[in-house]
């Protein structure tokens, strides 16, 4: 049976719950309540997981470090090699500051991009990986810091988008895992701008 694991990139805590930088969780927790599954705290390997066998006979591995973003991949390693899991079957999902509010792009790992959890996970594993990039927009002011707009909250324009969208990003999920990364980034890299209007 194949594995595959899917970690989705954020940071721990209750008021890290709205913002940007944690799209990547809220994914993986829609992902994994469209399934009915439930996330347990590994304190050992630093995040929260939950296996689940998908209907293409694939086990899956759902992965939320809580080593906050810089650190995201630092136990990573540890906690695919005692899940059973290779490091050549993964994808990461996760926020993506050059992409338009709510536009899917998938890719495989190149450089990081800027993306520190990115990066970290980069400099922790061996092998190439799959991202799922999701469009958080740029910043609407030029001498806005960048950790404080990846910090902050979507609002509710934003957040009916990215629900809205929901679908679209799961479907993306599913069809990695049913017949691969090049015949999903074949399907969904076609598209270039949503509509953002409400």
């Amino acid at each position: 049976m194949k594995k595959w694991g899917i970690i989705g990139l954020g940071n721990p805590g209750s008021h890290y719950v709205q913002t940007r930088h944690n799209i990547g969780f809220w994914i993986l927790d829609e992902f994994a309540k469209q399934n009915e599954l439930k996330f347990s705290r590994n304190e050992k390997f630093g995040a929260e997981t939950c296996k689940h066998l998908h209907k293409s006979n694939k086990q899956l591995l759902l992965i939320k470090p809580f080593t906050f973003m810089n650190n995201s991949g630092n136990l990573l390693p540890s906690l695919l090699k005692y899940s059973g899991f290779e490091e050549s079957r993964i994808t990461v999902v996760h926020d993506e500051l050059n992409l338009p509010l709510g536009v899917l792009k998938i890719s495989n790992s190149k450089g990081a991009g800027g993306h520190n959890g990115v990066e970290s996970i980069m400099n922790s594993l061996n092998s190439p990986f799959t991202r799922v990039r999701i469009g958080i927009g740029g910043k609407p002011k030029p001498n806005q810091s960048l950790s404080s707009y990846v910090l902050s909250s979507f609002n509710q324009v934003e957040s009916k988008i990215l629900s809205m969208r929901l679908p679209h990003f799961l479907n993306a999920l599913h069809s990695i895992i049913e017949i691969g990364v090049e015949k999903t980034m074949n399907i969904f890299n076609q598209e270039k701008q949503i509509e953002t209007t409400s």
